[in-house]
């Protein structure tokens, strides 16, 4: 039983995880470079609308995900090979996320970051950067037995 419940949320996962990457390679490549002049700023909300939905969901089910894999053995995050990679990568995408949620609020501490760090222009970047490296960690953590 808990293997259909895994193959389902190794799907949901996997859908969900390549939709936040692909909207994300969306943004930073085509709609941000158009967008200078604030053109589009009538759909950003609607698409980060969508972005916070889809890592939501990639993130819960890669929680569960690992602990249906794991047996629900979550010592397993530091005594493995394999664990680490995954709190790894799933560290980069919290921030990632956190990004996400808080960008936009001149008052958040992100925010506050990028303008002491002088960042602003290439934040967008990193953080697809952060996103990119996390999903080929995951991929390579679950494809290859380490």
């Amino acid at each position: 039983m808990i293997g259909e419940y895994s193959i389902l949320i190794q799907g949901i996962h996997s859908v969900s995880s390549i939709l936040w990457w692909s909207v994300t390679l969306i943004v930073v490549t085509i709609i941000r470079p158009l967008n200078e002049g604030g053109n589009l700023s009538i759909i950003l909300p609607h698409i980060r609308k969508l972005v916070i939905f889809a890592s939501t969901v990639s993130i819960t089910s890669g929680f569960v995900l690992f602990g249906f894999n794991s047996n629900f053995q979550f010592e397993d995050l530091i005594h493995t090979t394999k664990g680490i990679v995954i709190l790894f990568s799933g560290s980069l995408s919290l921030v990632v996320y956190y990004h996400v949620l808080s960008g936009s609020k001149p008052n958040s501490v992100a925010s506050k970051l990028h303008k002491v760090l002088k960042l602003n222009k290439f934040i967008p970047y990193i953080m697809f950067g952060f996103l990119t490296a996390a999903l080929v960690l995951m991929i390579l953590a679950s494809a290859i037995i380490f």
